[in-house]
């Protein structure tokens, strides 16, 4: 398994479970983008930056959701700590879960209208993606320079940057 790097790291790839956050829901309520998503204390977690690019990768059955990319965007920041109180936005499935959320990454990522599917992501060669190979790893995931140039002949045109108050 390679380690990441700022030579090999294409974008970092943010992991959805539907079990536990109801990514629909939140967009029939009109939120359009994430802004911030959880990650696991560790060495990934400590590279993550402003202007590194995103990718939101619904995991699960596909009962509630697609399999597949979801959103396309950037990382805004370096991770931060949460308090408890941060992340108590609705849309949480499971609150335990949510509790638990001790880092959180910020991000701009909109969402798609319509997802890259997981079948979609395997028919363009991509099976040895992380995602795939380790479906329960933590977050963040990862896409190599190289896995992410074939992801993005699938991919919209990558979003601008947010823009940020003068």
């Amino acid at each position: 398994m390679a380690m990441i790097d700022e030579g090999n790291l294409g974008a970092w790839v943010l992991k959805c479970n539907p079990e536990v956050y109801d990514l629909r829901a939140a967009v029939e309520a009109g939120i359009d983008h994430v802004d911030s998503w959880s990650v696991r204390p560790g060495y990934r977690a400590d590279l993550m930056r402003a202007g590194q690019k995103a990718l939101l990768w619904v995991s699960g059955d596909g009962r509630r959701l697609a399999r597949g990319i979801w959103g396309v965007g950037w990382v805004e920041g370096g991770v931060r700590r949460l308090d408890g109180q941060d992340e108590d936005r609705g849309h949480w499935v499971d609150q335990a879960a949510r509790r638990s959320v001790r880092l959180a990454v910020p991000l701009w990522v909109p969402v798609l209208a319509e997802p890259v599917t997981v079948a979609e992501v395997r028919a363009a060669g991509l099976a040895d993606l992380e995602v795939l190979r380790m479906p329960q790893g933590a977050n963040p995931s990862w896409a190599s320079t190289e896995q992410l140039e074939t992801l993005e002949h699938l991919l919209p045109e990558w979003p601008a940057r947010r823009p940020h108050p003068a």
